[in-house]
């Protein structure tokens, strides 16, 4: 459950979000492809067949981390032109909220070397 906090923080901080004035357009669109990205990116990590080799493997992560980074401005973007100033700032904080819960969930759990 660690692991996908970030995800479970964007769909259980919507409701809420949008109550107190949070643009419904931008969260959904921030939201959203945060969202998809994200199960894109657990399903890319079990497919063995883009792992058998480390090329292979670098060649697989570059790409998803470049997609994605096009994938979540293009989303902000698209927020903003539909939405305006208001919808493109709400998709944009969701996707940094989501990305620095991701990063600090990610460094706490990450394997350690042995202890010297």
């Amino acid at each position: 459950m660690l692991a996908y906090l970030d995800a479970v923080l964007v769909a259980l901080a919507a409701p809420i979000m949008i109550a107190i004035g949070a643009s419904a357009l931008g969260y959904g669109a921030g939201g959203g492809a945060w969202l998809l990205l994200r199960a894109a990116g657990s399903w890319i990590e079990r497919v063995p067949a883009l792992h058998r080799d480390a090329r292979t493997d670098v060649g697989t992560r570059l790409a998803y981390m470049l997609a994605r980074l096009f994938l979540l401005a293009l989303a902000v973007i698209l927020a903003r032109s539909q939405g305006g100033r208001g919808a493109g700032l709400t998709a944009l904080v969701v996707i940094v909220v989501a990305f620095t819960v991701q990063l600090a969930v990610s460094a706490i759990t990450r394997p350690r070397r042995g202890a010297r």
